[in-house]
């Protein structure tokens, strides 16, 4: 499958998102000659490293694309920032840092599955335009008696429709990207057991989604 950019659409707002993961909070760092910034993406033993996106302190620029080791190494894309309008300067092939010339880019997916543990499948389905993510939990062709669930969210507004009304729990108001931390325990499908369920995911293109988890 072909990867795209859907990353680009709103991401002149993240300097306005909370700094739940930022690189001081994340512990993952981008090795760049500025001040620093605000990292969203793959990380690798406390360095960005794979897909994700780095917006300088200043807010001024942006880069989008890969990372090896904390640096700008692969494919990628780096943007001017004026008045909330992305300007593209550079697109191309980066190493260590440094831009190497031009190149097709293809780039991340609409949304990345970071973890998955203990879920046996899932789906997760872009509804139309909005800015909500809701979660569904299924088992044996129906709703699953999960306990113990927390969903985080780095922005947006919490909410919970009740188990009677369809057992969801989601965020709305969500700045993208936007990436989210599932854990529940659930019963197995005998229910002989309960096992502990992990699930993490980003997602870069703005919508109304809904992601259902299998167990």
């Amino acid at each position: 499958m072909k990867l795209k950019y859907f990353l680009l659409f709103s991401i002149a707002f993240m300097l306005s998102t909370q700094l739940s993961y930022s690189q001081e909070k994340n512990n993952c760092t981008v090795v760049d000659d500025s001040t620093g910034g605000l990292y969203v993406g793959t990380c690798k033993k406390g360095l960005a490293h794979g897909e994700g996106v780095f917006t300088y302190l200043n807010g001024k620029y942006m880069f989008v694309g890969e990372f090896k080791k904390g640096k700008k190494h692969g494919k990628g894309q780096l943007f001017e920032v004026v008045n909330g309008e992305k300007k593209l300067l550079k697109e191309g092939i980066w190493k260590n840092n440094d831009y190497k010339g031009e190149a097709s880019i293809q780039l991340p997916n609409a949304y990345k599955v970071q973890k998955k543990v203990n879920v046996e499948r899932f789906t997760v389905r872009r509804n139309g335009e909005g800015n909500k993510i809701k979660f569904w939990f299924y088992q044996n062709g129906g709703k699953n008696t999960i306990t113990d669930l927390n969903v985080f969210g780095d922005s947006g507004l919490k909410f919970s429709d009740s188990f009677s009304q369809g057992n969801s729990e989601g965020y709305e108001d969500v700045q993208y990207p936007f990436k989210c931390q599932v854990t529940y325990k659930t019963p197995n499908k005998f229910k002989t057991m309960t096992y502990e369920v992990r699930f993490e995911i980003i997602i870069y293109e703005p919508g109304s989604w809904e992601i259902t988890l299998y167990n």
